[in-house]
């Protein structure tokens, strides 16, 4: 019986995180209800959930949501993905030919996940992205994964200020065996360094390569 009772709890457990995943906030009422439980039952769960830092308390409405733990287990499952391994050594090279940060980043529903970078040398960075995520279409990489999924052919977007003031991006993407997108890869930096008046000439081509040759090795050796 307690096996079955554990079980039970887990099951519960993880049908409320998945609520808050698709609700954003929600209230101790409003979970009771989605779950079945009564309150007392969904006040023992949430405090678990609140202990291990998988959800967080909002002080003002007393509401709960997913917690900074969730992102961390996101980032370590995805950061071991195959596609990394392959990567590494071709991200690299391109900070270098650059001197910018270099991000590998992955679609997730509707958003977009900074999952890998290699940061720029400079003294004046931009806000890092690692492990962050942000909703796909107001970011490059984001929209040339989703533009990636229909169009076969080259692919190149770019965000002059438009997700954050003084930065830019641009992004293409790395295909998989059957050209279908696994990741994007974007060049992050200060507007100052990036920008519509030096793109073309000082990073597009880098960047468009870097993708072309990750691409070819991921067709080699995935299965």
């Amino acid at each position: 019986m307690q096996q079955k009772g554990a079980k039970k709890s887990i099951e519960k457990a993880l049908d409320l995180l998945e609520a808050l995943k698709e609700r954003g906030t929600l209230g101790v009422t409003e979970l009771s209800n989605i779950l079945g439980l009564n309150k007392n039952n969904v006040f023992r769960i949430l405090a678990t959930l609140q202990l291990k830092g998988l959800i967080e308390q909002d002080e003002d409405t007393g509401h709960y949501r997913l917690g900074v733990k969730t992102l961390h287990l996101e980032y370590a499952f995805i950061k071991n993905l195959t596609i990394l391994n392959h990567a590494k050594q071709f991200i690299k090279n391109l900070r270098n030919q650059t001197n910018e940060t270099v991000y590998l980043s992955m679609l997730h529903q509707d958003d977009i996940i900074y999952f890998y970078s290699k940061e720029s040398r400079a003294s004046v960075l931009a806000k890092s992205r690692l492990g962050k995520r942000y909703p796909a279409v107001k970011t490059a990489a984001g929209r040339a994964i989703l533009k990636a999924t229909k169009d076969l052919g080259e692919i190149f977007e770019f965000d002059f200020e438009e997700l954050e003031k003084e930065v830019a991006e641009i992004a293409t993407v790395i295909r998989d065996e059957s050209d279908h997108p696994v990741a994007g890869l974007s060049i992050v930096a200060p507007i100052s360094r990036l920008n519509k008046d030096n793109y073309e000439e000082h990073f597009k081509q880098y960047l468009l390569q870097t993708a072309k040759e990750i691409t070819n090795i991921n067709k080699i050796v995935l299965p």
